[in-house]
């Protein structure tokens, strides 16, 4: 099974378990996933997970338990997070919103068919390393619409849905 899928089983499991279940904590709902679903994990994975999927806790009734927000929390945050993108001939820079780059790293990370080699982030910086200089153009462009960013001059125009990046 490619990583992808694994990611993306584990993630509808996650939501699956947590829509049905009052889990407080993670290691619980690491358990929960091995025992219902088969899938070995950890906790360091499922706090990633947890945070790409948007899940946090509420309060319901005297507990904290995780829920599956109703909105697509993620496209929010992406949306309020990216200050800049910017890119040379080998390098696309993306600016955050000070604590927020490890969580547009993160959502980079998780998607298919980017062409990104790896991601580095900081502060409030995501350094993205094309698979190929000869693509860095297309993935800026596929960025861009990934993160919901348009610059200040583009504002005006209607915004696209992402493309695949070809090799």
């Amino acid at each position: 099974m490619k990583k992808r899928d694994k990611v993306s089983t584990r993630h509808e499991a996650i939501k699956e378990l947590i829509k049905t279940h009052p889990i407080e904590d993670q290691q619980t709902l690491v358990s929960m996933i091995k025992n219902q679903y088969g899938i070995d994990t950890n906790q360091s994975i499922v706090s990633r997970d947890l945070r790409a999927l948007g899940i946090g806790k509420h309060k319901v009734g005297s507990q904290m338990v995780y829920e599956v927000p109703e909105h697509d929390a993620s496209r929010e945050i992406l949306r309020l997070a990216i200050a800049d993108i910017s890119h040379n001939e080998n390098t696309i820079v993306v600016k955050t919103l000070p604590g927020l780059a490890s969580f547009v790293a993160d959502y980079l990370d998780l998607q298919e068919n980017t062409q990104i080699m790896a991601t580095l982030a900081g502060e409030n910086v995501v350094i993205v390393i094309p698979s190929s200089t000869a693509i860095t153009n297309e993935l800026f462009s596929h960025m861009s619409g990934l993160l919901y960013f348009k610059k200040a001059d583009e504002l005006n125009k209607p915004m696209e849905e992402p493309e695949e990046v070809h090799e």
